[in-house]
């Protein structure tokens, strides 16, 4: 800095550099190369990313590692010891958001939360993605009672595989998967099953005034098609796209994902 700028000017501009560096651990930031990529990137959304019922985010960071070739990406976990509704979740992760402009994707479980967000967050939230989700409960009335009776804990392993990862999960994938259900606390995964059980976020979906777009798998044996239509139905203007791939697509297939992401968040305004 020149000679004649005044020295409290230059410890403040220091001050302020220094400060820039600190990253946070759930959050990767772009490094930009340039002072025009950087203004760029000042102004652009970060995306929030939700996980499913695990609540780790653990199972996300492929593809948040893709995405933050060219975005900032935070991912919010859920407390993993305290079993917690869909409003107290709800709270959890709208304490938690970025201050500045955010686009917020919610997987399977997280939907209804990245909903209600949505729906809350009308200044900073700019754009919903809603990946193998639904916006109200998945199964037909007739089977809530007999699934509120079974612990998606006590299932086999090979079940939990089939249902989520299909064909598509490597050896890797599925001993993540695993070794995440394994480490839960049973009474935190049998209350995120009831909550999701009980849930009803159409007409919050139907408030929500940002874009959105809809991500699927196309092999999803778990998803119904009725939860797809039923998104869509309630906002017409979102976007459908399908990858070839089972429920869990963001894990089993991150580039194809963060492409499709990638386009959404590009053309925001």
């Amino acid at each position: 800095m020149p000679p004649g700028i005044p020295r409290d000017l230059r410890n403040a501009t220091q001050n302020w550099t220094s400060q820039q560096t600190v990253i946070s651990d759930t959050t990767r930031h772009v490094k930009p190369n340039t002072q025009n990529e950087f203004m760029t990137q000042a102004i652009a959304p970060t995306i929030v990313l939700l996980p499913g019922m695990d609540g780790t985010g653990e199972l996300l960071t492929d593809l948040r590692d893709q995405l933050s070739h060219s975005h900032t990406v935070q991912i919010i976990s859920y407390p993993r010891q305290t079993p917690l509704n869909y409003d107290q979740l709800t709270a959890h992760v709208r304490e938690r958001l970025p201050t500045g402009p955010s686009v917020i994707l919610g997987e399977s479980f997280g939907g209804p939360i990245a909903i209600e967000i949505a729906a809350l967050e009308t200044e900073r939230v700019i754009g919903l993605i809603l990946a193998s989700t639904f916006a109200k409960h998945p199964l037909p009335n007739f089977l809530v009672p007999l699934a509120r009776l079974v612990s998606p804990s006590l299932l086999p392993q090979r079940v939990i595989d089939a249902a989520l990862l299909g064909r598509d999960g490597t050896d890797n994938l599925r001993q993540q998967l695993a070794r995440i259900i394994g480490y839960m606390a049973p009474d935190v995964l049998t209350a995120r099953a009831i909550a999701a059980l009980q849930v009803d976020k159409i007409a919050r979906l139907r408030a929500v005034r940002c874009p959105t777009l809809c991500l699927t798998g196309a092999r999803d044996r778990l998803l119904r098609k009725q939860s797809v239509s039923e998104i869509l139905t309630a906002q017409p203007g979102c976007k459908h796209h399908a990858i070839n791939g089972p429920h869990m697509i963001l894990e089993t297939h991150p580039i194809e994902s963060a492409h499709a992401i990638k386009r959404f968040v590009s053309g925001l305004k």
